[in-house]
């Protein structure tokens, strides 16, 4: 049996630590309406476009290249009646297929992984009008773990830390708010969810842990994988991510 990343999070409306609240704020500083356009970008179940859907009443468009992934955002807005104001499509989101300037909102919140590259910023930058807003979000340290003691340092198994994470392209809250207002933009919000919201994000992928080992117990294949899902769930409780990793929420306001 091979389990995928669907597996992991199925029990997961959001595939990050972001917050319902946190989405609902990013809205209301868009001031999203009825008469608003969004898209949201590698937005994996459509958590982040079915909130501002159901809250704003906005017609939002996801970008999703994994069709399991599409597939249920599909299912979801069905079940919650919000078909006609949100569209899933099966995208790549390095080359998104919209017009110039034509959003008012993009975002690209379904990852934790440290990837605000200038490419990404720039792709969501093209399709966004003038004076509208990209909102990203990602990994940051809490403080410089060279320079701050204690705590807010991580210990060796940062070592060991899934690849996918890419601990050394991280950096801290201030020097990416730096980077974004280097480019040209307004940074409306830069804020880090609290540590409730990774805790929710990790317990439902506990759940899918225990029920996939008691599911495929004979599955060595299986098992394998479950022990590294298992590895980052541990490293954020006790190897210290808790205290040394934040989820940052940035929105920018295009010039």
């Amino acid at each position: 049996m091979i389990l995928n990343t669907f597996d992991r999070y199925i029990n997961n409306l959001y595939l990050s630590p972001i917050s319902t609240g946190t989405l609902e704020k990013i809205g209301g500083l868009c001031g999203l309406s009825d008469s608003s356009i969004a898209v949201d970008v590698t937005c994996g179940k459509g958590g982040a476009a079915l909130t501002l859907a159901d809250k704003f009443h906005c017609i939002v468009t996801g970008v999703e290249a994994r069709v399991e992934f599409a597939e249920e955002a599909r299912r979801r807005a069905v079940f919650e009646d919000l078909e006609h104001f949100v569209n899933f499509i099966d995208a790549e989101p390095d080359h998104l297929p919209f017009d110039d300037f034509y959003f008012d909102l993009a975002l690209k919140v379904g990852q934790t992984a440290p990837r605000s590259s200038r490419e990404i910023v720039a792709e969501l930058r093209r399709i966004v009008r003038p004076g509208g807003w990209i909102a990203l979000s990602e990994v940051v340290w809490k403080s410089d773990p060279q320079t701050t003691p204690g705590p807010a340092a991580p210990g060796p198994e940062i070592n060991e830390w899934p690849s996918e994470f890419a601990p050394n392209l991280m950096i801290g809250m201030e020097e990416r708010i730096a980077e974004f207002r280097e480019a040209g933009f307004a940074v409306d919000l830069a804020e880090l969810e609290s540590d409730s919201s990774w805790e929710r994000y990790y317990a439902l992928q506990a759940k899918a842990i225990l029920v996939n080992r008691r599911e495929y117990g004979e599955s060595s294949e299986a098992q394998s994988t479950l022990d590294q899902w298992q590895k980052e769930l541990h490293f954020y409780h006790t190897g210290g991510g808790k205290d040394s990793l934040g989820y940052a929420c940035f929105l920018l306001h295009c010039p």
